[in-house]
């Protein structure tokens, strides 16, 4: 059995925003037997550095004050150094990544998309498609976790999920190796949210100012790599059509075909 663990690059937009051009959502995919693995080298990673409490891809930056930042004393440059640390230590556990770039100005084109509840549900489809695919390919089962996001949320999401995975028309897609439902955690006690909030906040990174020089250390990771066929697999640019790369690179991560 394989856990998806999602989480998102901020709170999504409700309207289209020239400043934000793209909303993420990242998932870290670990098999059952894995995770023990992935877990204890991620507490090994805190313990060696002395970082005690959760780590969000946004503690990293270098002005990041928040009060719960463990990295509150740290230098920018150690910030930088324990960034990458964490990236390479990311890029070499055993699981597989899929994240979700959306061109926000594209998505709200869509009847199905008018506010910012509906684009996080418009990238999430994308990212419990693959899942599903790739539990086909393993001929094996899956479950997704998501970090919690307050109560009305959190039931709003659930409903969703449920309609999304059990619906059987032929506009959508089969759901038949995903079991139960939609899993919710607080992030600081989920290890797979910590994970994939980094990776979504690194990809993200990457494809909104273009610098990738974290997504690098994980793209060995993401689903199709060995098949040297990341996008539209592990890498997804949605909508496909209408999607714009407004930087001109995406960090070295992937980019559409011009």
């Amino acid at each position: 059995m394989r856990f998806c663990f999602v989480d998102e690059s901020g709170t999504s937009p409700n309207k289209p925003n020239a400043s934000r051009p793209y909303f993420t959502l990242g998932a870290a995919i670990v098999d059952a037997s894995d995770w023990r693995e992935c877990n204890n080298k991620i507490h090994g990673f805190k313990v060696r550095n002395h970082i005690f409490g959760e780590l969000k891809w946004r503690f990293f930056a270098p002005h990041n004050r928040d009060k719960d930042n463990p990295l509150l004393d740290a230098s920018a440059s150690d910030r930088k150094a324990l960034s990458l640390e964490f990236a390479a230590l990311i890029g070499s556990l055993p699981l597989q990544l899929i994240v979700c770039v959306t061109d926000v100005e594209a998505a709200f084109t869509y009847n199905s998309v008018n506010n910012q509840q509906e684009l996080y549900y418009f990238t999430y489809k994308p990212i419990t498609e693959r899942f599903q695919y790739l539990l086909q390919e393993h001929n094996d089962i899956g479950i997704v976790v998501a970090d919690h996001r307050g109560r009305s949320d959190d039931k709003l999401f659930r409903a969703h999920h449920s309609s999304l995975t059990s619906a059987g028309d032929r506009n959508k897609s089969g759901y038949s190796r995903l079991i139960e439902g939609l899993f919710l955690q607080d992030s600081a006690h989920s290890t797979g949210i910590q994970i994939a909030d980094y990776v979504t906040g690194a990809i993200h990174r990457a494809y909104s100012v273009g610098d990738g020089e974290h997504a690098a250390l994980l793209k060995q990771n993401m689903r199709g790599f060995k098949q040297q066929a990341i996008l539209g697999r592990g890498m997804i640019l949605h909508p496909k059509k209408g999607f714009r790369l407004r930087n001109k690179t995406s960090g070295g991560v992937v980019t559409p075909a011009p």
